[in-house]
């Protein structure tokens, strides 16, 4: 037996050598394939709310630089932004006042003065369209956003749309994004949604102008999550011959169950307001998209606009012979965007951005609402910056009162614009070299002196700051 054992072994060994077994390591090393999935893990929470987050190995912080220059170059741009949560705090990360603002005891928090006044000045500039798509009620939008002139607000995640209007104060019109017809699943989805609140401690009925809502984010968390499906369940079958969308979402909050008009959400509500750009502006396209959002209900904004701007990459490149961009994350929820070919420019420069690192459908992150607030006041001084620097184009407008040069002879300035040419039969005549000379030689040479010392050859000299303003503050 020993014997027999012995020679197997004695085989083996002399079959497998050395060398064949390291050209077996080395083949299987070389057929190793790389990994493909690009993301990135961290983990976030502690004890049993702890949980990893997988991300885009390319989600960045926004490049507030790149998008500065984006909007410098750019003629007809379109900004989206969330209202919770993104210019202002949000109300929901505190559950009392959550539940304080859902019965009505406590008003809604509303953005500061520094935030007011940003978005007016993105609104003064004729080159924007500025639009707050929240998922809150028509009278808490106008109740604080109002009087913005130019500033274009959508309510109930786009189920109500006011156009944006150079009047303030006035009460605004509002527009259906899809036509309310049948109101009578309201009633219904109340009576069933009493039953569940009735058995399940912490739950309680929020009701809006366009949807209903089973809240249990102060329930017990398994609990309340067994009575949410059993609910979601029972509402859709109930509620199967209606045009209703039933939706179990937030569960990493509380959790909710809504019940809302089909087709309603941010995304629909996002290409409805491109497609209607040329009826609103003079220009027919957009060169620039900036899209600002926070939770799971803006996800649909910014998977769709995110589309929107690879489409019109993807064509440049195509048109260029260059080979495509990897596909988008598994983050995005991809639909057909096509539609929106027709209202954005070639050279569209799109920038997609959470509120908050997290798993998200956008391209970048900002960390809060006060690095918002510092972006957008970025983009403001981009359009006040003042003009340095002239051109010869600009003589025209010297005898219009438009604007200064800082010419230090104020005889000549005044000398210059008096006999500047009028315009002959409605056509502007320029100014040539000859007539330039022939207005100068009206003014005398100083005669020379001679110089006592050297102080007086020299003069007094002064140190002039530099006056080029820095371009980002």
């Amino acid at each position: 037996e020993r014997v027999r054992r012995l020679k197997t072994a004695s085989e083996f060994v002399t079959r497998v050598t050395t060398q064949r077994w390291a050209m077996a390591v080395l083949l299987d090393l070389k057929a190793v394939h790389k990994n493909v999935d690009v993301g990135k893990y961290s983990g976030a929470g502690l004890g049993l709310g702890y949980r990893i987050l997988g991300m885009d190995s390319g989600f960045n912080s926004l490049d507030t630089g790149a998008v500065s220059k984006a909007y410098k170059k750019s003629r007809g741009r379109l900004i989206l932004m969330d209202y919770g949560g993104t210019i202002l705090s949000n109300d929901n990360l505190d559950n009392l006042s959550r539940f304080q603002v859902a019965t009505k005891t406590r008003k809604y928090t509303v953005p500061t003065k520094e935030m007011i006044e940003t978005l007016k000045e993105l609104c003064n500039d004729k080159r924007n369209i500025v639009f707050v798509v929240s998922g809150k009620e028509r009278h808490s939008l106008t109740e604080t956003l109002n009087d913005i002139p130019n500033l274009g607000l959508a309510a109930e995640h786009g189920m109500f749309i006011s156009w944006p209007n150079s009047s303030t104060g006035n009460k605004r019109i509002w527009e259906t994004l899809v036509p309310d017809q049948d109101r009578s699943w309201r009633s219904i989805a109340i009576t069933i949604m009493e039953v569940y609140a009735s058995r399940t401690h912490g739950s309680y009925i929020e009701e809006t102008e366009m949807k209903v809502l089973w809240q249990y984010r102060d329930a017990d968390p398994e609990f309340g999550y067994l009575q949410a499906r059993e609910l979601e369940d029972h509402l859709s079958n109930v509620l199967r011959s209606f045009s209703v969308d039933i939706l179990h979402g937030g569960v990493e909050e509380g959790g909710y169950v809504e019940v809302r008009p089909k087709g309603v959400n941010k995304g629909v509500v996002a290409t409805h307001i491109l497609k209607n750009v040329p009826k609103i502006t003079t220009w027919e396209k957009i060169d620039f998209l900036l899209v600002l959002g926070d939770d799971h209900c803006d996800e649909p904004m910014l998977s769709v606009m995110r589309q929107v701007g690879r489409r019109a990459i993807d064509a440049s490149r195509a048109r260029n012979h260059e080979p495509p961009l990897p596909p988008l994350p598994a983050s995005v929820t991809l639909v057909d965007v096509s539609s929106c070919d027709n209202y954005v420019s070639s050279s569209l420069a799109t920038f997609t951005c959470t509120v908050g690192k997290k798993p998200s459908a956008a391209a970048n992150y900002l960390h809060d609402v006060d690095e918002v607030q510092d972006s957008l006041d970025t983009l403001v001084k981009v359009s006040t910056r003042d003009h340095k620097f002239y051109s010869s184009v600009d003589l025209r407008n010297l005898d219009q009162g438009g604007f200064q040069l800082p010419l230090q002879n104020s005889s000549l300035l005044s000398s210059f614009t008096m006999n500047m040419p009028k315009k002959l039969g409605g056509v502007s005549r320029s100014v040539s070299m000859n007539n330039i000379r022939s207005m100068t030689t009206e003014f005398k040479k100083p005669e020379p002196t001679v110089s006592k010392n050297l102080t007086d050859f020299l003069g007094t000299i002064e140190d002039e700051d530099d006056d080029d303003d820095p371009f980002f503050f």
